[in-house]
């Protein structure tokens, strides 16, 4: 097999014969096409070693780390011999995407993207176009929780740990609350603030009162489950959606919580994740979950970037400025959601802890920096809600981010020639007007059959 070196060099030659193959899953089965006439060699032994030269483009297809939801497409040139998979049902079964060369066998190609097949677009005379979408969005699927009785709607999603939610009586003879879809490590009932005898039934994310509640009453919690850091929250995620994480992700050991009382998904889980870490997700070409934080990358010429692209590399006048972001004057930093806030407290949690009876009541704690940018005199401060639980963490977290916001941030958009770049990478383009500066990539969008990519890239 070659190595990545190898396939790199083989990329940087105008001359070699490139072809780009696609596995179309379906309902029935798998096709196998490409842009040019493919046989893997007969020592592969394959079940089906042919790919035939029905791949008129396939453009649009993108891999980000914001979450946003891209539609590309897959133009198949139909002679005759293909207008019966018009029948097929495509719709929702992945597209795996490779690329080689002719002379190679099949296990020296490269996956160069996974999405998911959006179904029939659009057919005319000799041709069928495919809508794709971002493989992310599989994780778009409601997570199912379950429904609480009497129209109640679904069960609480809790992962992690919250300081205050709501508890919904399911048994009313029984006195019998559920909290959570989930198991739970711990639950603390209360009645506006105060704790209450109760038998806790942990296994099911529930509790059951000692007494009735009297007038006035207000019955919350205090809940822990068990998926309660960044890296533990995503392998559930990826658990439940059947897939398995990327040995690239690597996320800071910090206590979190995920609450939703309305229906979920695994993509509202990890958005939110990432607004707490400034970090970046996505479903790689190996259909792994990948989640990353993002972290500023030096302008040190001693820095050695994982990608440089040559002016040889990048389309001719494809370079251009997407947007920018100011820097930060400060940060409010929001952590420790309380998800049921309280009209009013118990007296005595008013009398001996006002802060605590305080804390009842407000939706968010928060926790505040600035920084002095004296070039930078329009710089503004901003706001992050996250999903830490634990002072200490916070003030960390808080700062790294306000640090990584200290500098303007530049979002750039160009076409190259080597479409296997991969999001995260760090890169440097050698084109006027940003020379030697290195960035990071954010975003990989297949333009055409053949490989060319549009990269956007964080300086």
């Amino acid at each position: 097999m070659i190595s990545d070196a190898q396939f790199k060099r083989w990329l940087e030659s105008p001359n070699e014969n490139r072809v780009m193959l696609a596995e179309l899953e379906h309902a029935g089965g798998v096709v196998q096409v490409a842009d040019k006439p493919y046989v893997a060699p007969a020592f592969e032994a394959l079940a089906n070693p042919v790919w035939n030269d029905l791949l008129i483009t396939a453009s649009g297809i993108s891999t980000r780390v914001d979450g946003l939801i891209e539609i590309g497409k897959i133009q198949l040139r139909n002679d005759g011999r293909i207008t019966e998979w018009l029948d097929y049902q495509w719709r929702g079964w992945p597209v795996r995407l490779f690329l080689g060369d002719q002379a190679w066998p099949r296990a020296d190609f490269r996956p160069v993207a996974l999405a998911t097949n959006g179904g029939l677009e659009s057919y005319k005379t000799g041709e069928i176009t495919l809508s794709v979408i971002d493989s992310s969005e599989q994780l778009n699927e409601p997570i199912d929780t379950g429904q609480l009785p009497d129209d109640g709607g679904p069960v609480p999603l809790l992962l992690g740990q919250r300081f205050n939610v709501p508890a919904f009586r399911t048994d009313t003879a029984t006195l019998r609350y559920r909290v959570s879809f989930l198991p739970l490590l711990s639950v603390t009932p209360r009645d506006i603030g105060n704790e209450v005898p109760h038998t806790a039934h942990l296994s099911d994310g529930a509790f059951t009162l000692n007494n009735g509640p009297g007038s006035g009453s207000e019955i919350t919690a205090a809940a822990h489950e068990q998926h309660d850091t960044p890296m533990a929250m995503v392998q559930w995620v990826a658990d439940y959606y059947g897939k398995t994480v990327s040995p690239n992700t690597v996320l800071p050991n910090v206590t979190v919580g995920f609450y939703s009382s309305a229906e979920a998904t695994g993509a509202q889980v990890l958005d939110a994740l990432c607004e707490s870490l400034g970090a970046g997700w996505h479903i790689d070409a190996f259909d792994r979950l990948d989640v990353r934080v993002f972290e500023g990358v030096s302008d040190d010429p001693g820095v050695t970037p994982d990608i440089t692209l040559s002016a040889d590399n990048v389309q001719e006048n494809s370079l251009q400025l997407a947007s920018v972001e100011p820097p930060w004057s400060g940060l409010t930093f929001r952590w420790g959601r309380n998800d049921a806030p309280l009209r009013s407290v118990a007296g005595v949690i008013d009398d001996t802890d006002p802060a605590l009876a305080a804390r009842f009541k407000q939706e968010w704690r928060e926790s505040t920096a600035e920084q002095a940018l004296p070039n930078h005199p329009l710089a503004t401060p901003e706001n992050v809600n996250s999903l830490m639980e634990l002072s200490a963490e916070v003030v960390t977290e808080r700062d790294r981010r306000l640090g990584y916001h200290a500098l303007r941030r530049e979002r750039w958009r160009l076409i190259t020639y080597l479409p296997t770049v991969q999001i995260y990478q760090t890169i440097t383009v050698n084109v006027p007007p940003i020379v030697g500066r290195i960035g990071r990539v954010s975003a990989v969008r297949l333009e055409k059959v053949g490989g060319k990519a549009e990269l956007e890239i964080i300086l």
